[in-house]
């Protein structure tokens, strides 16, 4: 029970961080959100990242030069399709609007991360864990569309009391575009399930790795494998906000006068983003085992749709939101609250040392290898 409340203390924290961290930008008026995301890009997916890392374990170079080339590429690849899936997700708003596009990215990506990592490993569906893993997913799906329903609802009651007009800058679907929305936020899910998946399948080795470097925690293990994945999600995502703010002739913002601070402001931004990362991977570690992060997970955007929804009412987005609106978000705060209590009590039925396929970065054995003054090493059975 300990480690279940521990655990769920330091998710918890990941969650508020992360809902919290764009939270600067309503004070950044004078930059466009392309100048925002794009100087975000390089403190939140890159610098913050490797200087972490290199405080946690300035020998981490040595764990990189262990890691077997296939796994390398496989977290590069997770990282860039995940950079790509962020690209389509901005873009799929103009389409089908944020509420649509949310509830298919979130849903896939979180059920994708939860469930996907199952499959792989012998033995572990038709078991307590699994069935649990499965009825949490689907409350906490259930939970998203009540919460995108109560959104609509809330617009629908405020354009029809005149608290929003015609010309609202809510975005509205364009005649014969939502296809194209839907198939953008589905590629946006599939990025957000090739980030979590990625990390699940390439964690443990990277973590084995580490551990028999000196000076290496298990912490610093965990976090590895997160820092190349976001070095890889990086190059699109920067690449994208880069054209953006040459298209729009924005660079010049960037230099306007009084705007100092908000270089502060975004560093603070990748503090939240990234430092909300590290609390999740500590949370897995206290969990244990290899299906310890499909159990954070998900508890883990619980949490941080919880914090986004409780910034938004703070800053008075659900004022005179309507009795219909009121209800579908009463109900979905009830039920994120019932898959909070689901994934919990699914850690206490987590297999333990579940086998996997064939799965040559799992259970490996290391034998040290002299070179070049450090030790790497081959993986053997």
């Amino acid at each position: 029970m300990e480690i279940i409340i521990f655990s769920l203390v330091l998710v918890l924290f990941a969650g508020v961080i992360n809902g919290s961290f764009a939270t600067p930008m309503k004070y950044m008026t004078k930059w466009d959100e392309e100048n925002i995301w794009f100087i975000f890009s390089f403190s939140g997916f890159l610098i913050l990242p490797w200087l972490s890392i290199y405080f946690m374990s300035p020998n981490v170079g040595q764990v990189l030069n262990a890691i077997p080339s296939k796994l390398l590429w496989t977290m590069i690849f997770g990282g860039l399709a995940f950079g790509i899936g962020q690209i389509a997700f901005a873009t799929s708003f103009r389409y089908i609007g944020i509420g649509l596009a949310f509830v298919i990215n979130i849903s896939m990506g979180t059920s994708g991360s939860a469930l996907i990592p199952i499959l792989w490993h012998k033995g572990i569906m038709g078991t307590a864990y699994s069935y649990v893993q499965i009825v949490g997913i689907i409350v906490f799906i259930i939970a998203v569309c009540f919460g995108a329903a109560a959104g609509a609802a809330r617009e629908r009651h405020k354009k029809d009391i005149g608290d929003i007009a015609e010309d609202s800058k809510a975005r509205k679907i364009k005649p014969g575009m939502l296809l194209l929305g839907v198939i953008l936020a589905i590629i946006a899910g599939a990025g957000s399930v090739c980030q979590g998946v990625t990390y699940i399948w390439a964690n443990p080795a990277v973590r084995g790795i580490a551990s028999s470097q000196s000076n290496i925690t298990d912490l610093a293990g965990s976090v590895i494998a997160w820092v190349v994945i976001f070095s890889a999600a990086w190059v699109p995502y920067a690449i994208y906000f880069l054209i953006l703010n040459i298209k729009n002739k924005s660079f010049s913002k960037i230099a306007t006068s009084k705007t100092g601070k908000y270089w502060l402001f975004t560093i603070l931004m990748g503090i939240g983003f990234w430092g909300s990362l590290i609390f999740f991977s500590k949370a897995a570690d206290v969990i244990g085992g290899d299906l310890a992060p499909t159990i954070a997970w998900p508890l883990f955007m619980v949490f941080i749709i919880l914090t986004s929804n409780f910034w938004s009412w703070k800053s008075g987005e659900w004022r005179d939101a309507g009795s219909r609106a009121m209800k579908r978000m009463t109900i979905s705060l009830a039920l994120f609250v019932a898959a909070i209590i689901v994934f919990s009590y699914s850690s206490s039925l987590q297999p333990k040392n579940p086998a996997t396929p064939d799965d040559h970065h799992h259970d490996v054995k290391y034998k040290f290898l002299k070179h070049d003054n450090y030790p790497s090493y081959r993986f053997k059975r």
